[in-house]
């Protein structure tokens, strides 16, 4: 990737704007994101809004920690570290097949979406666990959690020799994709983390965000009208967001809820909050009605630096009522040794 000052001097050469305007909208476009890209990864949003393509003006191999929703042209060497089963499915009276691939390197995994012929690289052997591959051209999508996730597309996936400087697929689960319960002074980045913590403090921002009612995946705005990428101008449904302080006791973190992780947090589905913040013509009364705030949870997820902050945080993808009969077992379980 660019530095940040050479992403600005790119966009200032492609468009009329001057260099103190850029810096606003790279700033706007990271709190619109509640800080969870870096002023890069914003930098190169800024740039593909205002059609300045930047990937294209650079193939540089990145680290799994670099990517960021919206990239395209991604270049990366990874090690195979788990291929799941084939998942056949039916939609719009088409049916289809997916296979998913779980990559990593020393910096933490990602997912590889492998769909419809592309999956016969795994079925035909060609990949299989273990394997040190190169994708090419490859893009990065946000899952149904927000979460990157790579496509092909027109790109590639090959298998490559001699590389000696990634950690096994054994060393790569065991540090990033095995979820061990951990108290939050021992996150680290990378890791998919279990801990038992209070959500003791919410940022009070606009918790809705717009997604496609297709694929699911967020929405732009332009001139009025809601736009996919895949399916052009929709109708989009709403989803909600919450980010907020949990605290175990051993440290704090900022943790990151999306879509049902949220509505638990609130206690209300995201067309209830809807209908709060309509009747109320604001959408911060919704908060007044969360219902999580206080309270102990089990939270699970995955730790990553905020480059914005320079400070870890957790992007919660499951929580859970404590259950005080196996909090015991556990804790018996863990004395025992």
């Amino acid at each position: 990737m660019f530095s940040l000052e050479k992403i600005i001097e790119k966009i200032c050469e492609h468009t009329n704007l001057d260099e103190d305007r850029v810096r606003k909208m790279i700033l706007e476009k990271q709190k619109e994101l509640s800080g969870l890209v870096s002023e890069e990864g914003a930098g190169y949003l800024v740039a593909r809004e205002l059609g300045v393509n930047l990937i294209r003006e650079v193939k540089r191999q990145l680290k799994i920690k670099n990517l960021i929703t919206g990239l395209k042209s991604v270049e990366l060497i990874a090690r195979v570290v788990k291929i799941f089963e084939p998942r056949d499915f039916e939609k719009n009276g088409r049916t289809g097949r997916v296979i998913n691939v779980l990559l990593g390197d020393d910096t933490g995994v990602v997912r590889l979406s492998l769909w419809n012929e592309e999956t016969e690289l795994v079925e035909s052997g060609k990949i299989k666990e273990g394997d040190v591959v190169r994708i090419s051209r490859a893009y990065v999508k946000p899952d149904n959690r927000d979460n990157p996730e790579l496509r092909l597309g027109r790109g590639s996936i090959e298998r490559v020799e001699g590389v000696t400087d990634l950690p096994s697929a054994e060393e790569i689960e065991k540090e990033f994709s095995s979820m061990k319960r951990r108290f939050i002074r021992d996150f680290k980045d990378g890791q998919l983390n279990e801990t038992r913590a209070a959500l003791v403090q919410v940022f009070k921002r606009d918790p809705f965000f717009e997604i496609c009612p297709k694929c699911g995946i967020r929405l732009k705005e332009d001139n009025g009208k809601w736009i996919c990428e895949d399916h052009g101008e929709v109708q989009p449904k709403y989803q909600v967001m919450l980010s907020g302080i949990i605290d175990d006791g051993t440290g704090n973190i900022r943790a990151v809820f999306f879509r049902d992780t949220a509505e638990k947090l609130f206690g209300k589905t995201v067309e209830e909050l809807r209908e709060i913040a309509k009747k109320n013509m604001d959408v911060l009364s919704v908060f007044t009605h969360i219902e999580g705030l206080g309270k102990d949870f089990i939270f699970r997820g995955r730790v990553r630096k905020n480059d914005f902050t320079n400070r870890l945080e957790f992007i919660v993808n499951e929580m859970e009522e404590i259950d005080v009969k196996k909090e015991i077992e556990n804790l018996l379980r863990e004395i025992a040794g």
